[in-house]
């Protein structure tokens, strides 16, 4: 296919059957690989979204500069869009971030403002907060943990996909909780579909050092999070995490991130309880931006998970749901 630029690879993403990784035979389980996006994340769908709406709006007029607190996989898909577009773009994030996410920005021509790493996403938003305020006719803040457009476009987007791309043949659905625009966009359109549909959220534990993942317990309650939305809540522990995101790597041959892991785990908890079933688990970003963490440090002593040794371990998950296991779910 043949496009005018960049933007119009955003989306339309692939999903991708899973043999390896997944604990039950009879539940079918495919990943939708949104590190297939431009930077490698599902953010640059929610970068252009944002950004077309404010044009349109009149919120962002030319020559102002795009501001944006993150971790980084925002920053970098909103950078794409501002080298397109022509708007400067300024990227506010913790110092706890990976050197590839602060490089890949700058390789972008972003200018990256760093926080305190002790204060994480919230210093980070705190001082952006203070830049727009300070000089409101400079900056334009999409502001992506507030903005509904964050929900809208996976709503539009990546749950279409998911329902087109299956045929309406999908009894599950797993997201890793960020911004939860990603989960509650596709909940909301999904559920329209077919409210049998169950939805389930891997939730990072306390503490933990996955980028761009939040516990709601230690985070700023999101504006556009609705937990009515969300049928179950797996929490996983991170290092449980980071060995599913290296043997996705491993043994699918996928450049899954450490989110992509999370959202695995949590994936693995519930198709292993299942008679049988069809899930998609949603990969948010590849593994490059992560070369310089743990993830890719030598890990002699991890149990396998495909030996069932880290699914079943309370040292490597914990998993906690809501309610009681349910039972498949059945079509309207």
């Amino acid at each position: 296919m043949m496009y005018d630029t960049i933007l119009g690879t955003i989306g339309h993403t692939p999903l991708v059957r899973l043999n390896k990784v997944v604990p039950n035979p009879k539940v079918t389980v495919y990943a939708k690989l949104e590190g297939a996006n431009p930077s490698g994340s599902i953010k640059d769908r929610i970068a252009l979204r944002m950004i077309e709406r404010a044009e349109a709006s009149g919120e962002l007029r030319p020559g102002q500069t795009i501001l944006e607190p993150t971790s980084g996989g925002a920053g970098t898909g909103l950078a794409i869009v501002g080298i397109v577009k022509g708007y400067p773009v300024e990227i506010v994030m913790s110092e706890a971030v990976s050197t590839e996410r602060k490089k890949l920005l700058e390789a972008y021509g972003a200018k990256v403002t760093l926080t305190d790493r002790a204060l994480g996403t919230k210093g980070a938003r705190e001082r952006a907060q203070q830049l727009r305020q300070q000089f409101p006719d400079k900056y334009f803040m999409p502001n992506q943990f507030s903005n509904m457009e964050n929900q809208r476009a996976h709503y539009e987007t990546t749950a279409r996909e998911i329902w087109e791309d299956t045929d309406g043949k999908v009894d599950y659905v797993v997201c890793a909780m960020g911004t939860s625009g990603t989960i509650m966009g596709i909940s909301s359109f999904l559920k329209e579909k077919n409210p049998n549909i169950h939805v389930v959220c891997a939730q990072p534990e306390r503490g933990h050092y996955i980028q761009g993942l939040k516990n709601l317990n230690e985070a700023l309650v999101l504006d556009i999070y609705k937990p009515e939305l969300i049928d179950e809540v797996v929490v996983v522990e991170t290092e449980a995490a980071v060995q599913m995101a290296r043997e996705i790597v491993q043994h699918e041959g996928i450049p899954a991130g450490m989110s992509s892991g999370a959202a695995m785990l949590a994936a693995a908890s519930v198709a292993q309880r299942l008679v049988e079933g069809t899930m998609v688990v949603v990969f948010p970003d590849r593994c490059e931006t992560y070369l310089s963490t743990k993830m890719f440090e030598p890990q002699p002593n991890v149990p396998c998970m495909l030996k069932g040794e880290g699914l079943h371990s309370t040292t490597y998950a914990q998993f906690r749901s809501r309610a009681p296991p349910p039972p498949p779910p059945q079509g309207p």
